[in-house]
């Protein structure tokens, strides 16, 4: 047993290092000390100087009533720690529990904090933000520079943003009586965090006090003169303005990237932790001695369905850190969660805006007490007809009594405590700008489900100093990628295309290629995967009927995600996967004994193509007798996927649809059927189930049904295959798996990698403008991600053209990535696993036929749509 299995042992010889010497960091430190901790106690800080508070610089500091040195945090008592500063973290390491230093010493511990906060997003182009005049605000240093430019008296100011900061800094700039432009993407300031009801009321106050204030265009350019000094701003709309100042306040970046080998759930919406701020591994499992807290951390909120929330508040920070401390030198039943209802608050053109409850988690917003047009009101927010948050200017008085609706989910919308009631007190849409209630620029947002419900993928953040994404045209890789002569071998073709992460079509689509830039706009809330959000027309994805939820965003995606994982899998039905072994043994050594007595088999049509069927058929609760119907069916279906109407008759495309009209109707009956009769299978358990989300419709429960079959179909139809083909190239691999079936595991997570069944995911759209390294993709455009390329590339896995089952880092693109990572992977894995190890120890001498074998026309789901070997003496 060691100390930190012992609380009082570890209070007393325990080592605690805080990386992060930020607001959460002191008080974390602080507190530990009061729950008597006397242990080892080290604080890292990447910045020079013991900690500071933020929020005075974009207001005191600016105004120049506080200089930039005061802004000190008050010391509550002392802490006997060892302080490391001016040296950044790089790297953590859980086996070892070191934590690594940029300058290369390692930091020993035995539990550690990370409140490594955020810092200030920068200007897209290095150079442009370089210039003299061009300015962030996100430390002291940021802070002290814009305040001597401002009290220069520059001819105007630009500023680039109208979240809280940029809405904060352009208040003091005008108090200055300096001239203030305001340039915003969005239709209003404010809009992004709290929704275009107030961003209206932002916009008129902003112009009320002489901003020139420009909503819905962008800043494309930042010019400078012959000194480097910046002097114009170039827009979108082809108009310019000169000026001497320009503020980039975009929003942050969660200090994240020194955790990218460390095995933690962290990305770019921080770093995922359970509601007692111990931090989570990839997979969703807490890792004890790792707590997190601050801006950083990310959440599950019991009041917000237990989705995660990302915090960048004050308040928070503070409340997060003595959670943490107190847990970290507890005992497992001492520890208490992390549950508070977020608090923000800003000061601007003259009026006190506080927040309480989380804004972007709403779909509807009522006016409850005072009037917008005197700028004195408190809105109310409501998600599904409970109170969700509150937002006042200069009323803040009354938030306690919202804070006590929200906590006790009262019904919305809630009666007015006042007598100021308004007039009209009708409810409108809170009309926020993205399709997944996440707000660039919200100080609170909503960022997804406790990873319990799926697996958590790590993420990274794009770092401008390696290199830059520059959106260039390329049509002619990604032609002869497409073409079939490169079917059998693309990946010479990926890497060409690779040498620009992000490439700008002909077509005005977008090609994105490298590994992080893939993982980054994956996970993205402002991609889209509902075709109604292109800008050119695209058919329907569903050829008829209702659309599958893959088809869908938040928050539609994730309530039918989670209504078909509660009888799918993990954490609700942990055992499906494990209780279909004997199902999944038993079908592939029938397929197998078929094979008897023949000399040459075809993997693709006696083995690989009947399999998955069976398995999804046996699962969903398909009568045997209907089952042959199903295999012509999926057979028809596919066949049309691949359609040509230059080569092929147009019967093959009829026969599709004709196909999926009758499986339609076929599952609609066997729903229709199981409504009252529970049963073991899947159709019964959507049928009937009244979960917390309600009961599927019977068209979702369709379109579920037909996901699995197909899109599980085609997986598993390719993987069996490449894999066969992968192992039949590489003998001695083969033979081990012979020897040691264990292999399997490790060696099909190699194969998703190495020769993923999905190589494309032709078209995302662009919600809204989404940054993508140094390129900004427009709103409505088609993204093209190229998964099998990003699993290939150097700049993530080491040697990754050669096949290895035993990689250990190993973060493959096979099944996708964040809120659409594949639902089936766990069943497609172990069929797979199943089909593998079986095939190679039945098989005599298998040995190719053909090499390469011929392919299905498809780039995107990529295989052989023939492979015939040879075993035995033939």
């Amino acid at each position: 047993m060691t100390s930190a299995d012992n609380p009082q042992a570890f209070k007393r010889d325990g080592r605690i290092v805080v990386v992060g010497a930020s607001l959460a960091g002191l008080r974390a430190a602080e507190a530990l000390r009061d729950e008597g901790f006397t242990g080892s106690l080290t604080m890292i800080g990447d910045e020079l100087g013991e900690p500071y508070d933020r929020p005075p610089l974009s207001k005191q500091v600016l105004a120049g009533w506080v200089p930039a040195g005061g802004t000190a945090l008050p010391r509550r008592r002392g802490i006997d720690a060892e302080w490391l500063l001016g040296v950044p973290a790089s790297g953590l390491d859980l086996a070892t529990k070191h934590v690594r230093l940029a300058d290369g010493r390692e930091v020993p511990f035995d539990r550690v904090l990370i409140s490594t906060g955020v810092r200030a997003r920068p200007w897209f182009v290095e150079s442009e933000g370089a210039l003299d005049g061009v300015f962030v605000v996100r430390t002291r240093e940021h802070a002290e520079s814009l305040q001597r430019a401002l009290a220069a008296g520059p001819s105007r100011v630009l500023i680039i943003g109208a979240g809280f900061t940029g809405s904060e800094i352009a208040s003091i700039c005008r108090e200055r009586d300096i001239p203030v432009t305001v340039a915003e993407l969005g239709a209003a300031p404010l809009a992004l965090a709290l929704g275009a009801v107030i961003g209206e009321v932002a916009a008129d106050m902003q112009r009320a006090h002489g901003v020139d204030l420009r909503c819905g265009v962008k800043v494309t350019r930042l010019e400078g003169d012959a000194q480097g000094r910046f002097r114009r701003a170039h827009f979108d709309d082809g108009s310019t303005i000169d000026a001497d100042v320009a503020v980039v306040a975009l929003g942050s970046i969660r200090n994240t990237e020194w955790l990218r080998e460390s095995g933690l759930a962290a990305g770019v919406w921080g770093i995922t932790c359970d509601t007692g701020c111990r931090a989570l591994d990839i997979n969703g499992r807490v890792t004890d001695d790792v707590f997190a807290a601050g801006d950083v951390a990310r959440c599950p909120n019991p009041i917000y369905e237990y989705r995660l929330i990302s915090l960048e508040h004050w308040a928070n920070a503070v409340e997060q850190a003595e959670v943490a401390a107190h847990n970290m030198v507890s005992a497992q039943a001492d520890r208490r969660p992390h549950l508070s209802i977020p608090l923000f608050w800003s000061i601007q053109f003259g009026v006190n805006i506080k927040s309480i409850g989380v804004p972007t988690f709403a779909d509807e917003v009522v006016v409850i007490q005072g009037s917008l047009v005197d700028h004195r009101f408190v809105t109310a927010y409501g998600y599904r007809g409970r109170v969700t948050a509150a937002v006042s200017f200069n009323n803040g008085k009354w938030l306690d009594h919202y804070r006590r609706l929200i906590e006790t989910a009262a019904p919305f919308p809630p009666p007015c405590p006042t007598p100021d009631r308004p007039t009209d007190m009708k409810p409108v849409p809170v009309d926020f700008p993205g399709p997944t209630l996440l707000a660039q620029g919200a100080t609170a947002v909503v960022t997804g489900h406790d990873p319990g419900e799926r697996r958590v993928t790590a993420v990274h953040q794009h770092r401008q100093e390696e290199g830059r994404t520059t959106a260039t045209e390329t049509p002619g890789t990604l032609q002869r990628i497409f073409d079939y002569s490169a079917r059998a071998d693309p990946y010479p073709l990926y890497a060409e295309l690779r040498k620009t992460p992000v490439a700008l079509q002909e077509d005005g689509s977008y090609v994105i290629s490298t590994y992080r830039e893939i993982t980054d706009i994956l996970n993205d809330p402002h991609l889209s995967s509902d075709v109604r959000n292109l800008s050119r027309p695209m058919p329907s994805v569903e050829g008829g009927g209702t659309s599958s939820f893959i088809h869908m965003d938040p928050p539609e995606h994730d309530r039918l995600r989670r209504m078909a994982m509660r009888h799918f899998g993990p954490p609700h039905t942990p055992g499906l996967v494990t209780g279909l072994e004997g199902f999944l043994t038993a079908t592939v050594g029938s397929l197998i004994d078929g094979f008897a007595g023949k000399e040459q088999i075809d993997v693709v049509d006696d083995f690989a193509f009947p399999f998955p069927v069976t398995v999804i058929c046996h699962l969903l609760g398909v009568p045997r007798e209907d089952e042959p119907r199903f295999h012509l069916w999926v057979n028809d279906i596919m066949n049309s996927v691949d359609y040509n109407p230059k080569t092929d008759p147009k019967e093959k495309l009829d026969k599709g649809v004709q196909a999926r009209k009758d499986l339609r109707q076929c599952l609609g009956g066997l729903v229709e059927q199981r409504h009252g009769r529970p049963g073991d299978d899947l159709l019964s358990r959507l049928a009937n189930d009244d979960g917390p989300d309600g009961r599927m419709a019977d068209a979702e429960i369709v379109a579920t049904a037909k996901l699995l079959l197909i899109a599980g179909h085609e997986t598993i139809i390719n993987l069996i295959a490449n894999g066969m083909l992968t192992l039949l190239r590489h003998p001695q691999v083969l033979q081990r798996l012979r020897d040691e079936p264990d292999l399997v595991v490790p060696l099909v997570e190699e194969l998703l990698r190495y020769e993923p069944p999905v190589q494309i995911i032709p078209w995302r759209a662009a919600y809204s403008d989404i940054a993508v390294g140094d390129t900004v993709i427009p709103k409505g455009s088609q993204i093209m991600l190229m998964l099998a390329s990003g699993s290939r590339d150097p700049k993530r896995f080491h040697d990754p053209d050669r096949f290895d089952p035993d990689r250990r880092d190993n973060q493959h693109l096979g099944f996708g990535s964040a809120v659409h990572l594949c639902f089936g992977g766990p069943l497609a894995r172990r069929e797979t696993q199943i089909a593998l190890t079986e095939l190679v120890r039945r098989l005599d001498r298998p040995r190719l036929v053909a090499d390469p074998p011929p392919y299905r026309p498809s780039p995107v789901l990529r295989g052989p749509i023939h492979l015939d070997i040879e075993q035995g003496d033939g």
